[in-house]
């Protein structure tokens, strides 16, 4: 059964990306590798960047608190380990920066999964679940990957902040 959506903002992502991150975190900004890129993801404890198949356009993003439901439209699905710390959880574009758009968890580990699908030439869904564990998820997984994805194995869980040396 689907709920109502705890967040449904439309966003506008680019670069290829769409953030989520604690709000404690100052700089969200992943680097990205090669292989963050064809796995699908670049993340750090309490920060994952999507990689989302279109470069750039607006997305209907779904934030919803449960467990990930399987949908046939779904073309990308991943699953990361999440940390919150501050009870806020920012989705976000990298270009939005007067945008601001959170939800209220409690603090604690959870499993992320972000799906994605595209609708239009520059339009897109993404719908993300956030599931709260009892216990740190240890690694991410790819669960669908269309054909722009090649992950490795196993899945790089670790990036830089972009921009640093």
């Amino acid at each position: 059964m689907i709920t109502k959506p705890d967040l449904s903002p439309r966003l506008y992502f680019s670069y290829s990306q769409v953030m989520v991150y604690d709000q404690s975190v100052q700089l969200p900004g992943c680097d990205w590798t090669e292989v963050h890129t064809a796995q699908g993801f670049a993340r750090r404890g309490s920060v994952v960047n999507f990689n989302t198949p279109l470069e750039f356009g607006y997305a209907d993003a779904e934030v919803r608190r449960e467990g990930y439901q399987p949908q046939r439209e779904y073309q990308r699905v991943i699953a990361v380990p999440f940390r919150v710390t501050s009870g806020k959880v920012v989705v976000e574009g990298p270009e939005e920066t007067t945008v601001e758009r959170s939800i209220s968890l409690p603090p604690g580990h959870y499993r992320l999964v972000a799906a994605q699908y595209v609708t239009a030439d520059d339009e897109e869904v993404i719908d993300v679940y956030v599931d709260l564990l009892t216990k740190a998820l240890e690694q991410s997984a790819v669960l669908v990957a269309d054909e722009a994805l090649s992950p490795p194995t196993p899945l790089i869980e670790t990036a830089k902040v972009a921009g640093e040396a």
